[in-house]
């Protein structure tokens, strides 16, 4: 089975050394970067991503992605071009990390061709720079829907354009992983994201939902998919630019994961 565990550390405490000795202690290996030093990754200094980088590896820890908002903006009132000088950015710090994994979103929009022709310059860019987009289906963004995911990767299917599939936000909008994903998504599928949901919307840890974490973990398994999941609980808070849980939670939901690895 090849699954590797990453997580938002950040959901563990704003201490990264905090969030560092809990990895350790949990044997989660790699980080989601999302916010570092009270601050999104992407108003970081190159000076604080490396400061970042060097007490993650001195931990013997290491990065999954760049865990950007990047296009969580509204097609009629965001910019398209404000959006790719973002991923411009999210390049560099992604390079100073030694990765090449930036997460991002589709911005929120009902028009295909508007989105189709503010994602176009993003995938070149991807393409251009050798880095690879993971696309989380969250929130009211057009990729959260499946049928407009699908279509989304059609379009750009290609190693640098690929899906970080989120249980937990898809039950909130009333889609299943294995009703409404799976199958279609393997072919695209690059990390997931591990936290669950009840029908009512409220996160849980993962297998005391209805987000089918168990089933679609076995049936991954199967088809022989390998990749990272990245535990992010939002046990505690829930937010357009993040969550938290704390170390008790973050704990909780690290070996509801793992108990379901076990039994696979």
């Amino acid at each position: 089975m090849g699954f590797v565990l990453s997580a938002f550390a950040d959901e563990i405490d704003a201490d990264l050394a905090v969030q560092l000795a809990q990895l350790k202690e949990q044997g989660i290996g790699l980080i989601d970067l999302r916010t570092a030093f009270g601050k999104n990754v992407m108003l970081l200094s190159d000076a604080e991503v490396l400061e970042a980088k060097s007490q993650v590896e001195a931990a013997g820890l290491g990065f999954n992605c760049v865990a950007s908002p990047i296009n969580k903006v509204t097609v009629a009132e965001g910019s398209a071009q404000d959006e790719l000088a973002k991923l411009m950015r999210a390049s560099q710090i992604a390079s100073l990390l030694g990765i090449n994994r930036i997460r991002i979103f589709t911005p929120e929009g009902d028009d295909w061709a508007e989105i189709e022709a503010w994602m176009a310059p993003q995938v070149a860019l991807a393409e251009e720079l050798g880095v690879v987009l993971l696309h989380e289906n969250d929130g009211r963004y057009y990729g959260s829907i499946p049928a407009n995911a699908q279509r989304l990767f059609e379009r750009f299917h290609s190693e640098h354009f690929r899906a970080a599939f989120d249980f937990a936000n898809s039950v909130q909008h009333g889609y299943f992983a294995m009703k409404d994903w799976f199958p279609w998504l393997l072919p695209y599928l690059e990390t997931i994201h591990i936290k669950d949901a009840r029908e009512d919307g409220k996160v849980v840890p993962a297998g005391e939902g209805v987000g089918q974490v168990r089933e679609t973990l076995t049936w991954l398994v199967s088809e022989g998919w390998e990749g990272v999941l990245s535990i992010e609980p939002h046990l505690q808070f829930a937010g357009d630019r993040g969550g938290f849980s704390g170390t008790e939670s973050f704990g909780i939901a690290s070996t509801a994961i793992k108990g379901i690895l076990e039994e696979l």
